[in-house]
């Protein structure tokens, strides 16, 4: 999909009862993981409607935030100031964004591309960080097909640990594995998906028809100090 078509889906969201695409908080795995992190320096790129930068920024970290969907960044914007926060919000495509800044924290969640592509940002997002930081990458994985799981029906579009490990360093990467998510207790269990639905795209079921659990892919790499 691109920007117009995101900035469509937003649009959308925003003129309905729930006014949000997604859930307000970013996953329970991001969140405990966090628990590591000394507040500094965060980058939270393909950031959507900003549900990990503002949490980020509740817990006391400098974040910038990129997005290509300008509608996304307005309602980014919108929920930051409902949080209090302050965020560096940019319209911007993560591919492409031209930035000599370094972080001591880089988050990349659910950003789903072909393999060349996603190889790509993968090795772009580590080059951001900073002398001994830390890259956060966590996405659906190629077994939410037969899971039934939300996210992309298109395998190439999906991760695997070897996909997402064959992007770095392997001296660098700390963690590379595929983790299963329980969807009645994750807060992306707030948003109901047909498994059917098109790459990438949420539409409500009847809750009964809803898978039990997710399997994602999560990426830690530290750069060298």
């Amino acid at each position: 999909m691109d920007a117009s078509e995101w900035n469509e889906r937003y649009l959308k969201a925003g003129a309905a009862d729930e006014a949000r695409l997604w859930s307000a908080v970013p996953p329970l795995l991001l969140q405990q993981s966090a628990a590591s992190w000394q507040p500094g320096r965060a980058l939270d790129l393909a950031t959507g409607d900003g549900r990990t930068a503002i949490w980020l920024a509740a817990a006391g970290h400098a974040v910038t935030a990129v997005d290509f969907s300008a509608e996304a960044i307005n309602q980014a914007r919108g929920h930051a100031a409902s949080a209090g926060v302050e965020v560096d919000w940019v319209v911007a495509d993560a591919l492409s964004w031209a930035s000599t800044q370094t972080f001591d924290l880089v988050t990349m969640l659910y950003l789903h591309l072909p393999s060349p592509l996603l190889r790509q940002a993968l090795a772009d997002a580590f080059a951001r960080l900073a002398p001994g930081g830390q890259l956060f990458v966590l996405g659906h994985d190629r077994g939410n097909i037969a899971a039934g799981a939300p996210g992309p029906r298109d395998p190439e579009l999906l991760y695997t640990p070897e996909l997402l490990a064959s992007a770095l360093d392997p001296a660098c990467v700390l963690r590379c594995e595929t983790v299963r998510r329980d969807l009645a207790v994750d807060p992306e269990a707030a948003m109901k998906h047909n498994s059917g639905a098109a790459s990438g795209e949420p539409s409500v079921v009847p809750e009964a028809d809803a898978p039990r659990y997710a399997l994602d892919t999560v990426l830690v790499a530290r750069a060298a100090a």
